[in-house]
């Protein structure tokens, strides 16, 4: 407002005032008939208005006056003036002149350029090293800002700039954030930093602080600014995320390599990785965890795609040697058991997971295969011997089986299934050379109680897999049954153990293929045998052979 504009406002006010001081003090002597002194302030107007009462419409007037006096007073009071406002600001008035290009600014936008210049004065600087300083950063950031609207709330509010102030901040925090997200290089601070946008900045802890409930800063955050950053934030975030994760699987990968380091636990490592970058994802948002996820299990299945490879190599060679060392068998099928279970638990399943799956099943499956080959050639190398020979040392092939498997102790979480598959094999084995013998030569070799011997045979194999892996099921119970078939003396007792035979061992594919070999071994005709399966097929549980041909032509042929 101008000197001339004041100084015409002023007088226009007096004269109205002193025609209304005229009415009151002449209806107060028409009333009580007596003189009074000369009114001097709103007071004394408020207090003739008392004594002399008027009408409805004289209290509007008088109301109506008493307010525009007022409304001008408090104008006069907060005038601002660049002077005053570079003081409240604590900053340099000739700064507050900050546009160049604008010689001649009003007085609104010097009033803009004040606040700006106070905004930039006192913005804490970005640290030299963000990624060592982040924290500490933010909290500056977030006490700065509390103070300096806790201290100027008032005074810039009844000037009309506390608006201004607010949007200033919010931009240039923003203009921070920006440098911050272009700085940031680990994952740990991307997180944090997003952490802070979105659980702080809009909390009580800063814009709906408590002490700043009055001025609700809320209402004056441009919340496009702030969507905008979140998608850019997400955006760094999921690319730190994934370069470490990349750089922490190669590093695990290149430590399976380097046989100096190896390591039994390699799934130890792999998921801890995995399972912290989701974890500080979900303590932000569940969506965003989500993205995480995705990220860190493709980096999960780039690199158990090449894990598998390699191993899968090195395996292949290991069963080519005479006596292999298959730790390395069991560390793998660990390996795979664990991060397998761990991806089972996840709520969400994907076609990523599945994938990822996928890979995990076809190691574990070629690396029982080879190591059920490895059993398989040095059982057999015994057997051929064993059943031929007279010297019927049965403890030569249990004291290699023990030493194969000495080290699965240390791998308890597939203990129990290498020694099921092993215990199961030699079992089948064992059955599968002592048909290929004809009962005559045995009993030439042996002793008239073959069943005896196949008896004993059977208890060292249970003992020595239940120490192996205690609970394991009972195989040596089939070989069991060979003395109880060799022992029927008629048909229907057959029948009968036959029956129980299938009932126990008909989800064994294994064991149908030899069923009719041994049924022959025990003497029976042609025709007996195909009525014993008319009879199996009649049975509940009976499981036809895959194909046209049954487990019994299939022998025949």
């Amino acid at each position: 407002m101008s000197q001339r504009g004041g100084t015409t406002s002023a007088n226009s006010l007096k004269l109205e005032m002193n025609k209304f001081k005229a009415f009151v003090v002449k209806k107060k002597a028409f009333r009580r008939e007596s003189t009074q002194p000369l009114i001097e302030n709103n007071n004394d107007i408020q207090d003739g208005f008392k004594q002399a009462p008027c009408t409805k419409y004289e209290n509007a007037l008088v109301q109506n006056t008493l307010d525009i006096h007022k409304e001008q007073r408090l104008q006069s009071e907060e005038q601002i003036t660049p002077e005053k406002l570079a003081g409240l600001l604590q900053v340099p008035l000739e700064d507050g002149f900050c546009c160049s290009t604008h010689r001649q600014l009003n007085a609104e936008q010097q009033h803009l350029c004040l606040v700006q210049r106070s905004v930039d004065q006192h913005f804490p600087k970005l640290p030299p090293d963000v990624d060592q300083n982040l924290h500490q950063y933010l909290e500056n950031v977030q006490k700065m800002v509390i103070t300096e609207f806790v201290r100027l709330g008032s005074p810039l509010t009844r000037m009309g700039l506390m608006g201004s102030l607010i949007d200033c901040y919010h931009r240039e925090t923003f203009t921070r954030l920006d440098d911050l997200l272009q700085n940031v290089r680990s994952s740990k601070n991307s997180f944090e930093l997003m952490k802070w946008v979105l659980h702080t900045y809009l909390s009580p802890e800063m814009l709906c602080h408590p002490q700043l409930q009055e001025m609700d800063p809320i209402k004056n955050v441009d919340l496009l600014l702030f969507t905008e950053w979140v998608r850019k934030a997400k955006d760094k975030l999921l690319e730190n995320v994934e370069n470490e994760v990349k750089v922490f699987l190669e590093k695990i990968l290149q430590n399976e390599r380097d046989k100096e380091t190896v390591k039994d636990d390699l799934y130890v490592d792999t998921i801890q990785c995995i399972d912290a970058m989701i974890e500080a994802g979900r303590q932000i948002s569940q969506k965003l965890s989500g993205r995480v996820q995705d990220v860190c299990f493709q980096e999960l299945l780039n690199f158990l795609t090449q894990y598998t490879n390699e191993q899968t190599e090195i395996l292949e060679k290991k069963a080519k040697v005479d006596k292999p060392e298959i730790k390395d068998f069991f560390k793998t099928l660990n390996n795979c058991k664990e991060i397998k279970q761990y991806i089972q638990r996840k709520k969400f399943k994907t076609s990523l997971l599945n994938e990822t799956l996928a890979v995990l099943d076809n190691m574990e499956t070629f690396t029982v295969k080879v190591l059920k080959e490895i059993t398989a050639d040095m059982t057999e190398m015994y057997l051929k011997k064993y059943f031929k020979s007279e010297n019927k040392d049965f403890l030569l092939l249990i004291l290699d089986l023990k030493h194969l498997f000495s080290e699965l102790q240390g791998f308890q979480g597939v203990q129990m299934r290498v020694v099921q598959e092993a215990y199961k094999l030699v079992t089948y084995l064992y059955l599968k050379h002592f048909i290929q013998r004809s009962k005559n030569k045995l009993l030439r070799c042996w002793s008239p109680d073959v069943g005896r011997t196949v008896n004993q045979d059977a208890e060292i194999l249970q003992e020595t897999f239940s120490k192996l892996a205690p609970g394991v099921e009972q195989w040596h119970l089939m070989l069991l049954s060979v003395r109880e078939l060799d022992e029927c003396e008629s048909f229907d007792a057959v029948k009968l153990t036959v029956a129980r035979m299938h009932h126990e061992y008909h989800t064994w594919s294994e064991f149908m293929e030899i069923l009719p070999s041994l049924l022959r071994w025990k003497g029976l005709s042609k025709r007996k045998i195909m009525e014993l399966e008319d009879i199996l097929k009649e049975l509940p549980n009976y499981q036809p052979r895959a194909g046209s041909v049954s487990w019994f032509l299939c022998f025949y042929w």
